[in-house]
């Protein structure tokens, strides 16, 4: 597939920005690698920093926000869907294994308990239901749609955190998003197939 040219300016000025301000591209930086926000004087990395960052910022801290609670729980889902999910889904009887599992199940009750609802702090949503619907959005194609086609409904368990994924996906600024929101594809047929 080719690149438009506006693709690759915008490639190569991203790629110009992290080789100033990313150690990983060359900088002598206090930022390791993307996502970075640079806001004036500002400049914030790692994806828990620059959510909540933007979410202060664009007003996402509704009544009853906690700052320090709201790090917790962004922990939480990196801990439940990168470092348990993601670290255990290469394999077909490893990734049934993790589902089928005390910690998967653990990992995502103490989300499901954190969230208050309909979100994490109440009738509003934060920075970190946002957070949550980039990590179920991640998987959403690539596990759980295709597992749920196969009858293993991983989320049903976990009502809560499947009505933030709906209801922030039927936000307006998400169906309407320009050039659309891209999700990897399914897992590869040998890892699906363990689940037949």
């Amino acid at each position: 597939m080719r690149r438009t040219e506006e693709g690759r300016t915008g490639m190569t000025a991203g790629l110009r920005v992290c080789a100033k301000l990313c150690t990983a591209f060359g900088a002598d930086a206090t930022t390791f690698a993307p996502p970075v926000i640079i806001d004036g004087d500002v400049v914030v990395s790692q994806s828990v920093a620059t959510c909540l960052y933007l979410g202060k910022k664009l007003g996402f801290t509704p009544a009853g926000f906690d700052e320090f609670r709201a790090i917790q729980f962004c922990l939480d889902i990196i801990d439940t869907f990168e470092g348990g999910l993601g670290k255990n889904n290469e394999q077909g009887e490893t990734l049934k294994a993790w589902l089928a599992g005390e910690r998967w199940a653990k990992l995502m009750g103490n989300i499901e308990r954190s969230i208050k609802g309909p979100y994490y702090f109440g009738d509003e949503p934060c920075a970190v239901d946002f957070f949550l619907l980039q990590h179920l959005d991640w998987r959403h194609n690539s596990i759980f749609v295709p597992l749920k086609e196969l009858g293993y409904d991983v989320l049903a368990p976990y009502p809560k955190i499947a009505a933030v994924g709906a209801q922030l996906r039927e936000a307006d600024g998400y169906k309407n998003y320009a050039g659309g929101l891209k999700t990897p594809g399914p897992l590869k047929d040998e890892i699906l197939g363990v689940f037949k």
